[in-house]
């Protein structure tokens, strides 16, 4: 305990600075969505390996000679 004035006035105190969460994020939370690789947003899975790709990329795979698998994003995936 201060005795004196001059031991109450030279403490030094800690800087406190109130931070207030934010209520709501600025912008809507997307799930996350497979893009191809032209940059859109990706429609189909083409190939053995299940590439990403938007709907103008999967015609352009579709004319090569050898006919790749393509199947839509999330398709075949339900056990029923």
């Amino acid at each position: 305990m201060a005795k004196k004035l001059d031991e109450i006035t030279n403490r030094r105190l800690t800087l406190v600075i109130p931070f207030k969460r934010p209520d709501k994020p600025k912008r809507e939370t997307r799930i996350f969505t497979p893009t191809c690789g032209c940059g859109a947003e990706a429609e189909y899975e083409v190939y053995e390996s299940l590439q990403p790709h938007c709907k103008s990329c999967t015609q352009e795979a579709m004319t090569s000679t050898i006919k790749p698998f393509v199947r839509p994003i999330g398709g075949f995936d339900d056990a029923s």
